[in-house]
């Protein structure tokens, strides 16, 4: 291996481009290679196995579905990697453009979805993204109006949905890869679909980048030190947040007066860097400002709602919260059996009777059957060691129940008596049952935060 090396450059670079992916240079990396059978992927994997990694090595292959030789290319791909000795595995989705995603990104969602499925554990999945990639996804970005994240363009290596990504060739323009392609004599597949000029990439990548690589050879380069500039001031910009939401963020939501005490800029900062951080999309930059201009609600039981796709922004009190949309409640007028062998489900979360100690639910109310149901207004309510019943609308509010989830809290009854409130309080006639009856302790899991 040492001699074809030598006479290799391009092998030499590449390994290069791999070490430094390697998170943990003490273990051998396993690697997975996204593997379409068009020139780049195929080049990438036979790097690899010239490289001598086929025992550590697997191709992974989507098939989207979307054109009548899709089936024959995944076969060619299987041929392919069983004649470079490296393992084969591939999946087929099919692509929903809906929702307003268009295409290209709905493409990419399901295939990167099926792709973390095919990963074994460990593996470190390789994409064949390049220098002209990056610079089309640059320009991509500049033209839909991206921030200094957007604008870092491809990383060379990324965590997505719990995916170790990893783009060893983004140092090699396309023209090295066809010509290495050509130099090793390999065969690969072209997709019609990456002529239509119909899509952005496709437009630029034929129409657009030649016109400015040729007026400026090194574009391409530029674009890539700009995306390297790009992600380090983000980098930056990411540590100011996290110092900015240090002592303002918990688990389940900030507080919004050290927000509030932040310049415009560094709200912004720091509210993209905790949408992030919670897994959500980031807002738009109107909605990103309808969601600053939230944290200025003033009366102290206000509550203000920021939607936008994916994601919903609520600020109630002195807090914000952040959380993926909610489910449809079911209707006021539901109700369902609860038992110790009868679990609770729903979208509200999941409720579960086991053994417990008094004062809790008395086996014979129990015994007699209990109901789940939901409020419907007006309902009172008189916990354990409370003097008196409450208005249950008043418990919530003193106990700093959210308002988007007090309609969602179950409240389970015995006949026409409330016996408890979710798992927050037990009817205060517990305490007149017999000390020597068995009890039962209820459970509520599985909800979005209620304060």
């Amino acid at each position: 291996m040492g001699d074809r090396r030598a006479q290799e450059p391009f092998l030499d670079e590449l390994q290069d481009g791999l070490a430094g992916l390697v998170p943990d240079k003490a273990v051998a990396p396993r690697w997975a290679v996204a593997f379409s059978g068009g020139v780049d992927s195929t080049v990438l994997l036979t790097a690899l196995t010239r490289l001598g990694m086929q025992p550590r090595l697997a191709a992974l292959h989507i098939d989207h579905a979307t054109h009548p030789a899709s089936g024959d290319w995944a076969d060619d791909c299987r041929r392919v990697a069983a004649e470079l000795g490296v393992e084969f595995r591939s999946k087929r989705v099919s692509v929903d453009a809906g929702a307003g995603r268009g295409f290209e990104a709905a493409a990419r969602e399901a295939r990167y979805a099926a792709l973390g499925e095919l990963l074994a554990a460990g593996e470190i999945l390789l994409t064949a993204h390049h220098a002209d990639d990056q610079f089309e996804t640059l320009l991509l970005r500049m033209l839909r109006g991206a921030g200094v994240t957007g604008l870092g363009a491809i990383a060379p290596l990324r965590e997505m949905a719990g995916i170790t990504v990893g783009r060893p060739l983004l140092a090699f323009s396309r023209a090295q890869i066809l010509a290495q392609a050509d130099r090793w004599g390999l065969d690969w597949l072209e997709d019609p679909g990456n002529a239509d000029p119909v899509h952005d990439r496709n437009f630029l990548r034929a129409q657009i980048v030649p016109r400015l690589t040729a007026r400026w050879p090194a574009a391409g380069r530029t674009a890539a030190r700009l995306a390297g500039n790009m992600r380090e001031a983000d980098g930056l910009l990411e540590e100011l947040a996290a110092i900015d939401l240090e002592q303002a963020a918990s688990a389940t939501s900030i507080d919004r007066e050290r927000l509030r005490v932040l310049e415009p800029a560094r709200q912004r900062n720091a509210l993209r860097f905790a949408i992030r951080g919670r897994g959500l999309p980031v807002p738009s930059a109107s909605q990103l400002e309808e969601l600053r201009r939230s944290l200025s609600v003033t009366r102290p039981d206000a509550s203000t709602a920021v939607t936008w796709p994916g994601a919903e922004a609520r600020v109630y009190r002195d807090r914000l919260y952040l959380f993926e949309p909610l489910a449809q409640p079911r209707p006021h007028s539901a109700t369902a059996r609860l038992a110790p062998n009868e679990p609770w489900e729903g979208v509200e979360g999941r409720l579960v009777l086991g053994p417990g100690d008094a004062p809790g639910l008395p086996d014979a109310w129990v015994q007699a059957g209990l109901e789940v149901r939901f409020r419907r207004g007006g309902e009172r309510f008189k916990p354990l060691n409370r003097a008196q019943s409450r208005p249950l609308k008043s418990l919530f509010q003193e106990a700093g129940i959210v308002p988007w989830m007090r309609d969602r809290v179950p409240l389970i009854y015995r006949g026409d008596m409330i016996a408890a409130v979710g798992d927050l309080w037990t009817n205060d006639a517990a305490r007149g049952e017999s000390a020597r009856e068995r009890w039962w302790r209820l459970a509520w899991t599985d909800h979005p935060p209620i304060r």
